[in-house]
């Protein structure tokens, strides 16, 4: 625990030797201005108070007055210069000699009056009323009236400025209801209750009238024929109300009058003076020693009144400034953030004690409370670490927004399934990122409970099956949506469902196909030699027969294989090896089509069934030199080609085949990798499906889409991890649609 301890430091001392001789100083000045008004009121002989002996008395007097002043202005100056060099620490010591020396107003008012009465006596001696008394007051009232004049003038030359600006000018003309506005504006912030706009014909166009005293006088025709000129037209009236008129350069023939109330004590006392100035005119001059002594008097008796409660205040600081400043310094500690600073409590139980006490009582509650919330903070920021560290590594997607539908959370996994960047979901709009979220939305709005439902989403030249569930906070004042891809999950199903049927198909088609092709060969075997006529007709038939048996058989073959597609039997080859095969074998197959191979120089060993991994490939590139042939057979290309690139990053491999062919059509593109599905007249719709099944039975990704690099033509991206890990059982449960 700290004890604040302020440096609190007098001004610079004069010595004790010193101090004695300002209070000397002091006492005798004290003395000598007593006397000195004394024999001025009291004697009836102006000799005495005017001799010159009285004379230099108040001049040595006036001396030692001003080395007090001096003496004083010394230690004010040492705290102004303690004040700037501690940054406000004897800011309060200057306000209390501040205050004190607003209290010697009272005494000085005083020695006014003890003023008043020196002057009384002298007309006595003179037989002269107090002329100068009289016409101080005098000018001092013309001052004042001018001065009020003055303020007026002055407060109507800014209004003039403010009405002259271009917006302003503007609004006279074309919005009276702004320019209105703006007149009793500058009504109140110039303090001129009255405003008046006329015109040249002397009519009122607008006009502020805040004071229910005031009227609008007619000016004179002087002071119409000032204001044309562009000179001062100023009228004052008996009971001090001080009107205005000038003309408005930038209005067409416009003029700004005003009106203001003037102090009537002002314009009263101006009158009393002024008249009895006049009376007095005609008194003779003062003597001059005799003023003298007179001022010397009174301007010894203030500053001797003031320089003592300077003296006084100063005093009456050093004793409040200590435990002041030590409260100060300990509340600069405490807003730096040293909650450990206490003050020591004074020996006199005071109201400063209790002050003491209480600041240490605060401060105590204070670190207390502070050790709560760092407390609470940290435990805040470690579960605010574990959840997001939780969302970071679950795999579905989870959002929050608030009842504006602004995201206000979003995951890794949200991102990498709205293909969006996660610093970019933040404060964005919903609708904005993904506009198919919205009818769970609502639905959760209007129920008030948690929804789900299975959409389909768009993403970039694919479409995912999302399954959304929209889950509302307590008080409805946020949403939280998680939502899975289960794309793989719903071709599964229907893949398990698709070789169901194929299975089904095979065997129904299989039992009757063997006696049907039998029947025929026997037929043709038997009967044969015996058909004489039309016997091409006979053959014709039995060879279509045994045709269409065949292919109908291969069919069948194709639906056992798509039924019992086999696990992969997983072992370590090269894929760039496999890659270059296929692509020199469709060369072979296809000689009028550019078919290459980019690999990268390095062996890719990857881990998988080289067979079924071979066996999808070639379908994949086979389509696409078929696509080529029938896009050059068509005379709308050439020359066409086929490219197979191979990235690798990290441990997956980028496979991409892209062609110029006729291309994938735009509509239902992500269903063509389901069975039975296919865009040429002659497939059966197999194909793509089982290149899927295997490439997801090696744990990776088909994608369709468009040539980018050709005018026309497909793009194929095919993602596999280059080592495989799982268990025989999850990948039977993978690959049977069964989550």
């Amino acid at each position: 625990m700290k004890t604040s301890q302020f440096a609190f430091k007098p001004p610079a001392n004069f010595g004790p030797i010193g101090t004695i001789v300002l209070r000397v100083l002091f006492a005798v000045s004290a003395i000598l201005a007593t006397i000195a008004t004394y024999l001025s009121v009291a004697d009836s002989q102006a000799s005495t108070a005017s001799s010159p002996l009285m004379i230099w008395l108040l001049v040595v007097n006036l001396v030692f007055i001003l080395i007090l002043g001096a003496a004083l202005t010394a230690r004010i100056y040492k705290l102004f210069k303690e004040n700037q060099d501690t940054q406000g620490g004897a800011r309060l010591r200057l306000r209390i000699i501040a205050l004190f020396g607003l209290a010697a107003m009272v005494p000085t008012i005083i020695a006014a009056l003890l003023g008043t009465l020196i002057n009384r006596s002298v007309d006595n001696w003179l037989s002269e009323r107090v002329y100068a008394v009289v016409e101080n007051s005098s000018d001092a009232a013309e001052a004042s009236v001018t001065a009020v004049i003055n303020d007026v003038r002055n407060n109507v030359a800014e209004a003039v400025t403010d009405l002259n600006d271009e917006s302003v000018v503007a609004a006279y003309s074309n919005a009276p209801v702004q320019f209105q506005e703006f007149l009793a504006l500058e009504s109140q912030l110039r303090d001129l209750p009255v405003l008046v706009i006329y015109n040249e014909n002397r009519e009122i166009v607008f006009q502020i009238n805040n004071s229910s005293d005031l009227e609008i006088s007619e000016m004179s025709e002087l002071n119409w024929i000032a204001a044309r000129s562009d000179k001062d037209a100023i009228s004052v009236s008996a009971d001090f109300v001080v009107s205005t008129l000038t003309k408005l350069q930038a209005y067409p023939e416009a003029y700004l009058y005003s009106a203001s109330q003037g102090p009537v004590t002002v314009a009263r006392q101006l009158t009393a003076t002024q008249s009895v100035l006049d009376e007095y005119r005609e008194a003779g001059h003062r003597k001059d020693s005799l003023r003298t002594v007179f001022v010397l008097s009174y301007i010894e008796s203030a500053l001797l009144i003031l320089l003592g409660t300077a003296w006084l205040g100063m005093y009456a600081a050093g004793l409040i400034a200590k435990p002041i400043g030590d409260l100060a310094a300990a509340a600069r500690a405490v807003r730096d953030g040293d909650l450990s600073v206490r003050l020591d409590r004074p020996k006199a139980r005071d109201e400063v004690d209790d002050l003491s006490q209480a600041f240490n009582q605060m401060t105590m509650r204070l670190s207390r409370q502070r050790r709560d919330l760092d407390s609470a903070r940290l435990e805040a920021e470690a579960r605010s670490e574990f959840i997001e560290t939780v969302l970071s590594g679950v795999e579905a997607g989870v959002i929050r927004v608030d009842p504006t539908f602004r995201v206000t959370l979003a995951n890794a996994s949200a991102g990498r399934l709205l293909n969006i960047p996660t610093e970019s979901l933040n404060d964005s709009l919903l609708h904005e990122i993904a506009p198919e979220f919205l009818s769970a939305l609502r639905e959760t709005v209007e129920s008030r409970q948690t929804v789900g439902s299975n959409i389909q989403l768009s993403s970039g030249d694919s479409v995912k099956d999302i399954h959304i569930r929209v889950s509302p906070e307590a008080d409805m004042n946020g949403f939280v949506v998680t939502f899975h891809d289960t794309t793989r999950l719903v071709a599964g199903q229907r893949q398990a469902a698709w070789r169901d049927v194929a299975r089904r198909i095979a065997h129904e088609i299989r039992n009757p196909l063997t006696p049907i092709q039998l029947s025929a060969e026997r037929i043709r075997r038997r009967f044969g030699k015996q058909i004489t006529e039309d016997k091409e007709t006979f053959d014709s038939c039995t060879e279509t027969i045994l045709r269409q048996v065949g292919d109908i058989g291969r069919m069948v073959e194709e639906f056992s294989s798509f039924a019992r597609m086999p696990k992969p039997t997983l072992a370590p080859f090269d894929l760039n090896e496999l890659v270059k095969n296929i692509a020199f074998a469709q060369r072979l197959a296809s000689p009028t089509v550019s078919i290459n191979a980019d690999v990268p120089d390095k062996v890719t060993t990857m881990t998988g069934d080289e067979r079924l991994l071979g066996q999808a490939l070639t379908n994949i590139v086979k389509n696409a030199r078929e696509s080529v042939e029938r896009h050059i057979n068509t005379g709308e290309i050439k020359v066409g080609n086929v490219s197979i690139n191979v990235e690798i990053q990290d441990e997956t491999a980028l496979l991409i085949i892209r062609d110029t062919g006729v291309g994938f059509p735009t509509e239902d593109r992500s269903r063509l990798l389901e069975p039975y599905v296919t865009t040429r007249e002659t497939g059966v719709g197999l194909g793509l499906a089982i290149v899927n099944r295997i490439v997801e039975d090696h744990g990776g990704e088909i994608t369709l889409g468009d040539n980018e690099l050709s005018d026309s033509g497909a793009r194929v991206n095919i993602t596999l991890p280059l080592t495989i890990i799982r268990e025989d059982e999850d990948a039977a449960l993978i690959s049977e649609g069964e989550v």
